[in-house]
């Protein structure tokens, strides 16, 4: 890259040069020194081998090699001109690929409401939806926005918080485990463990009071897949957490049953991450404001810190 840049360099020193007839004018159009313009345009000459221009106290006139790459030379300013203006054109209008990549439980449901009403309204855009329960590398996924459910700890990656998702613990109807009236019970329950979410401990948090308590988890089951987690649950093989969005009409329908209704899980934050630097495609920022209009309107999400 480094000598890209120095050839770069050393091509503007030129056509300042060629255009303005002597080292001291394009010196000054430049806002360099005389000596920095000749230096530019040794190495040049020394770089392409051959001579660009003869030079004089009194005289200065290309060379037909020094001609020639003029003439190249304003053809490729010129196109970058067009670059630079068209980019400017288009700066604030979503346009190319959209490359997201995101949770499999949230692409399916979430993720595909924000797309569909994304595409509506700006259909030149074409997206990628990439699905994965596991951390994500954003440079090999070549992807723009990664949705992460539960935090991103990558501190060279731009992360800007949504919100949080609230999660409440869920059993099958016919579950017939023991009694569970403190959170202290479910030490003695087989439960349904997702990785890295809620599995080890869970943290847990009065709904009333704010109180917080940790209980020690008995996994008998585990997955990191968010939908085979809510699928084991619904299977009756323990208690497990869900999002109300997830299981929301499952228990309005008494397919399954709340446990401990008084407490909830702690929050999980919901990130969109984006590689660092000082400009984003206007296409990230529009699907994001989409989606973070989407997610409000989401039954268990809050935009506020719990």
């Amino acid at each position: 890259m480094t000598k890209r840049l120095d050839r770069l360099h050393l091509i503007l020193t030129f056509l300042a040069v060629a255009q303005q007839g002597n080292l001291t004018s394009a010196a000054k159009a430049l806002g360099t020194t005389q000596p920095t313009v000749s230096r530019r345009l040794r190495d040049l000459e020394a770089m392409l081998g051959a001579r660009l221009a003869a030079r004089s106290t009194h005289r200065f006139h290309l060379t037909p090699e020094g001609v020639e790459l003029q003439r190249k030379a304003i053809a490729w300013a010129d196109a970058w001109s067009e670059w630079e203006q068209e980019m400017q054109a288009t700066g604030s209008m979503p346009t190319g690929v959209l490359t997201l990549v995101g949770p499999h439980g949230y692409g399916n449901t979430l993720l595909m409401d924000a797309i569909a009403e994304y595409r509506q309204r700006f259909p030149q855009v074409q997206v990628n939806l990439k699905l994965t329960d596991g951390q994500v590398d954003l440079i090999r996924e070549g992807a723009d926005v990664w949705i992460c459910a539960g935090g991103c700890r990558d501190q060279t990656l731009h992360v800007r918080r949504l919100g949080w998702m609230h999660r409440i613990l869920i059993a099958s109807k016919d579950y017939r485990g023991a009694p569970v009236r403190v959170p202290e019970d479910l030490e003695s329950q087989p439960l349904v463990g997702l990785v890295p979410h809620v599995y080890g401990q869970l943290e847990l948090r009065s709904v009333r009071t704010g109180e917080r308590r940790s209980v020690r988890m008995n996994a008998s089951m585990a997955t990191d897949g968010l939908l085979a987690s809510y699928s084991a649950v619904q299977l009756g093989m323990g208690i497990g957490s869900a999002a109300p969005w997830l299981c929301g009409s499952d228990i309005a329908a008494g397919k399954l049953r709340r446990i401990l209704p008084g407490w909830e899980l702690e929050p999980v934050p919901i990130e969109a991450v984006t590689l660092a630097g000082r400009f984003r495609p206007a296409r990230i920022d529009a699907f994001l404001e989409i989606l973070s209009a989407q997610l409000a309107k989401t039954t268990g999400f809050r935009r506020t810190p719990p």
